[in-house]
């Protein structure tokens, strides 16, 4: 199996400093979604997932006996929309809804939608993108992400516009930095609880996490599996958390494509033998 290289503080991929051992009977897999699975793209519209990627993932699916989550600020709607016809268990918009293994979906204990207050949020955006054309406000339903992707150079004012309207309605939201965007999330979740809470149930429940993200949006998540003695995989540079790197979406599914099949159980003895 390829090894890992390990994180932080190196930031670029040269010799794997670590050896990370993957048995897919007994690990729980989370994944991001955006710069993890699929590489990222100049609109989020225009993300696709690699076949590479889509095939891996339904074996791994198979074989990890559905232990497999992906957990991202998309909406559910949207991370099945680029995984189909693969449906797996999920966590959308930072953990404000998920989908159990079951099938059954859910807000996060505690959150609710606030549908007046993104509206009085999306005007002012929506007049701030008219001016700067360059940027890209995408509305969740229940988030907002102001890209600048288009125009690196606005990166200020996209900061400046989305953390004063985080401090105008900070009881319920919070200003989230991400690649090339600035997202008014919900306080009360994140990816580290939504990761906590698919891991109460089967079939994640009793496995060991692993967690692959490439964003500070991921950082809760690495936290919290740190915490609980799992394995974090920070996909391309910048400071993390996580405790193993690999360079890009593609280079996931390159070490996922080495991970060994389940072992075969022991052959049974029968009368003693």
């Amino acid at each position: 199996m390829q090894p890992l290289a390990s994180s932080p503080p190196a930031t670029r991929h040269t010799t794997p400093a670590d050896t990370c051992h993957v048995d897919v009977t007994t690990v729980a897999f989370f994944f991001d979604l955006d710069g993890t699975l699929a590489p990222l793209a100049p609109r989020p519209d225009a993300v696709r997932l690699p076949l590479d990627t889509a095939n891996v993932l339904a074996s791994l699916f198979h074989r990890a006996c559905g232990a497999i989550a992906v957990v991202s600020g998309r909406a559910i709607d949207d991370i099945d929309g680029l995984l189909a016809p693969l449906r797996v268990p999920a966590a959308g918009l930072h953990g404000a809804e998920i989908r159990h293994a079951d099938g059954e979906r859910v807000r996060a204990e505690g959150y609710a939608v606030d549908a007046e207050r993104i509206a009085s949020m999306v005007a002012p955006l929506h007049a701030l993108v008219a001016q700067h054309p360059g940027l890209l406000l995408e509305n969740k339903g229940s988030a907002l992400a102001l890209h600048y992707r288009g125009a690196p150079e606005l990166a200020s004012v996209a900061r400046d516009t989305m953390r004063a309207l985080a401090e105008q309605h900070a009881e319920r939201f919070v200003l989230q930095p991400g690649k090339l965007v600035f997202e008014l999330r919900a306080r009360h979740v994140s990816k580290g609880r939504a990761i906590t809470t698919l891991l109460q149930e089967a079939p994640f429940a009793g496995r060991t996490p692993l967690f692959a993200g490439d964003d500070l949006t991921d950082e809760a998540g690495f936290a919290e599996v740190n915490a609980l003695g799992g394995i974090t995989i920070k996909i391309g540079d910048g400071e993390t958390c996580a405790r193993h790197r690999l360079p890009s979406p593609e280079a996931l599914t390159a070490w996922l494509l080495t991970l060994p099949p389940a072992s075969p159980p022991p052959p049974s003895k029968e009368n003693g033998a």
